[in-house]
C-alpha cells in the first residue's frame, strides 16, 4: 500500500526548541501525497526566494502550508490559563510563531514523509525477502 493511503502511518514532530522537554509539544501528520508534497515545496521555494509580497499574505502561506496534513496535536497548553489548547488546524497559529512554522516545522514535514516513506519501502523489502 502505498505511504499516503495508509491510514495508519502517523509522522510526529516535534520542533527543535522543544526536544529536550519531558513531555514536548507534538504535531501528528498523515503522510502527505504528491500534491500535497508539491504544496508545501512551492510555498517554501516561495517564500524563500521572497516571491510572496506583504508580511500578511508570508504568514497566510506559512500557516496554510504548514496545516496540510496536520491530523493532530499534543501537549499544547495555553500559556495564561495552563489549559490544553484543542486541535483545530485553523488555530495553529495560535501555537507557532511565524518563525517556528517556517524556518523548522515546514522542513521537518518533508523530511519526516520522506524518512516514513523510506522506512517503509526498508519493511516491505524485508517481509517481501523473509517470504522468498
Amino acid at each position: 500500500m502505498p505511504v499516503c493511503t495508509d491510514p495508519s502511518v502517523k509522522i510526529t514532530i516535534v520542533l527543535e526548541t522543544d526536544k529536550d522537554k519531558d513531555q514536548p509539544p507534538t504535531f501528528i501528520y498523515r503522510a502527505l501525497n504528491g500534491r500535497e508534497w508539491r504544496q508545501v515545496a512551492e510555498m517554501f521555494d516561495r517564500l524563500q526566494t521572497g516571491q510572496i509580497d506583504g508580511m500578511a499574505e508570508q504568514l497566510d502561506a506559512i500557516y496554510s502550508t504548514v496545516s496540510i496534513g496536520l491530523l493532530d496535536w499534543k501537549n499544547m497548553f495555553d500559556p495564561i490559563t495552563n489549559e490544553p489548547i484543542p486541535f483545530d488546524p485553523k488555530d495553529i497559529d495560535l501555537v507557532l510563531n511565524p518563525i517556528e512554522a517556517s524556518s523548522d516545522l515546514m522542513g521537518k514535514i518533508l523530511g519526516a514523509v520522506h524518512l516514513q516513506h523510506e522506512d517503509k519501502k526498508k519493511s516491505e523489502s524485508q517481509a517481501v525477502s523473509e517470504t522468498v
